[in-house]
């Protein structure tokens, strides 16, 4: 019988007890909270014959097996390492440390102790996964995996003051929902992630939205994630002859396979139990064999996990390496020997194809700055007159800046000024109007509207890139 004790009571802790019941060769013993009281009704509530006031005492049964780590994330490595060097088996609840670097210090502990760490990553562990994973060999090799968690549950979130929203290093929407799109992309995508694109937001010095691009060796990723925004909770893995779309992807049941020239085939798995038993199960079964690594969940895809959220989190800092990627992508994409009416419609054209990219409509306009004449424009459907308004205001704070309009923005956050106050000048100096240079002279300026968040500077990137046969670095940070 594996006897285990639960660090922590708070509503993960209590779906986990009441999943734990229902799994063979498992007891739960003991409970602990920072205080007496609160550890006596925890252990009433979730069926436990012991109560512990400190997590130290709990460690220091010497009657517990293992424990739940289902304290707030800030605190799963050190009291995942107080655990390990004192024998217990850890299953530690996403994510299972704030970094790749502490990730490192939990697995080494655990590799020299000799003892089993799982983080207790959900959708490894249900029926569907291992039918997505047979099914990804009828689409072909893999290109793509795009993944998205997207809650709208700001308000829940921050009223509940929870450390969701408490500014501190466990807070934000990354480590508690793009937990689950990182271990996708770990899981699928091979090679080291590199950072192609970045937008977010964020509130309070919160990160409640992020919408990273990466390239992986042979395949593309997406990692959206958010506290602001409801949006279809998907993985997709797009393939040569096909993609696969599975629905709620942080605890999946279901799942469509599109093979190209075949009838969708839907995979339905409902849970064993619910969506805790299996990773629950799991963990338990390794330590009845005398294991100490998931096969599933190794050590190092819990590390791997943490680096990509790694590779995103810089991002929400702006640094001067900013303006100088700025000045490059300016000095880079400039015509080689003319920009005129044909050259406005390849562009704008080019802006236009790469909407289905996106999920937001936007408009488009390329104004011929020598006489102020529209040489492209074209809007989404169900945009309103104000959004070529906005554009425009993008343009004027290009003209006064010398340079894109982001670079305003970039130059304010670099000096600290509030965000409120970006608009001060009268125009827009934030993303989405960019100069059209001719050698050393601007001809005309293309302004995007309507994508928010630094995606706009990013269409027009991309289209400049695609047009003129170039490639420049991207725009390294979250714009707001």
């Amino acid at each position: 019988m594996v006897k285990f004790g639960i660090l922590g009571a708070g509503n993960i802790a209590r779906r986990f007890a009441a999943s734990l019941a229902h799994v063979e060769g498992a007891q739960l013993v003991a409970v602990s909270c920072r205080t007496q009281e609160k550890a006596d009704a925890a252990a009433a509530a979730l069926g436990a014959e012991r109560a512990y006031a400190g997590h130290e005492a709990l460690l220091a049964d010497a009657d517990l097996d293992a424990i739940y780590l289902a304290l707030p994330h800030q605190f799963h490595r050190e009291w995942a390492i107080r655990a390990l060097r004192v024998h217990k088996a850890v299953l530690c609840e996403k994510p299972a440390t704030l970094s790749a670097a502490e990730m490192a210090e939990v697995a080494e502990v655990a590799r020299t102790e000799g003892v089993l760490f799982m983080e207790a990553m959900k959708p490894r562990f249900v029926p569907l996964y291992a039918q997505v994973v047979e099914a990804c060999g009828r689409i072909g090799k893999l290109t793509r995996v795009d993944t998205t968690l997207c809650n709208d549950m700001l308000g829940f979130v921050s009223g509940a003051g929870t450390y969701h929203m408490t500014p501190g290093p466990g807070a934000g929407v990354l480590l508690d929902c793009g937990i689950y799109c990182a271990s996708w992309l770990e899981d699928f995508c091979a090679g080291t992630p590199e950072l192609v694109s970045i937008a977010g937001a964020e509130k309070d010095g919160v990160d409640v939205y992020a919408d990273a691009a990466f390239a992986f060796d042979g395949c593309a990723g997406r990692l959206e994630c958010a506290f602001d925004r409801a949006k279809a909770r998907t993985a997709t893995l797009v393939g040569t002859n096909g993609r696969i779309v599975v629905e709620e992807l942080h605890r999946p049941q279901r799942a469509t396979v599109y093979v190209d020239g075949e009838e969708p085939q839907v995979l339905d798995a409902p849970y064993v139990v619910d969506d805790f038993y299996g990773e629950t199960s799991h963990f338990v079964g390794l330590l009845e064999q005398g294991l100490t690594e998931s096969p599933i969940m190794t050590l190092d895809d819990s590390s791997r996990c943490a680096a990509i959220l790694d590779a995103i989190r810089p991002a929400f800092t702006v640094t001067p390496q900013a303006l100088e990627v700025l000045a490059e992508q300016e000095r880079e994409l400039r015509y080689p020997e003319r920009f005129g009416s044909d050259e406005a419609f390849e562009l704008g054209s080019a802006v236009r194809a790469l909407a289905c990219d996106y999920d937001l409509g936007f408009v488009v306009g390329i104004v011929r700055e020598a006489d102020g004449y529209d040489l492209f424009r074209w809007g989404a459907d169900g945009k309103r007159p104000a959004n070529y308004d906005y554009a425009e205001g993008k343009r004027q704070a290009s003209l006064r800046l010398g340079h894109c309009s982001l670079w305003g923005w970039t130059e304010a956050m670099l000096a600290g000024e509030d965000k409120d106050q970006l608009l001060a000048h009268g125009d827009m100096p934030v993303g989405g109007a960019f100069p059209l240079c001719v050698g050393d002279e601007r001809v005309a300026t293309i302004c995007v509207s309507g994508l928010h968040e630094g995606l706009d500077h990013e269409l027009i990137v991309r289209a400049l890139e695609q047009v003129l046969g170039k490639r420049v670095t991207a725009y390294p940070c979250v714009t707001i």
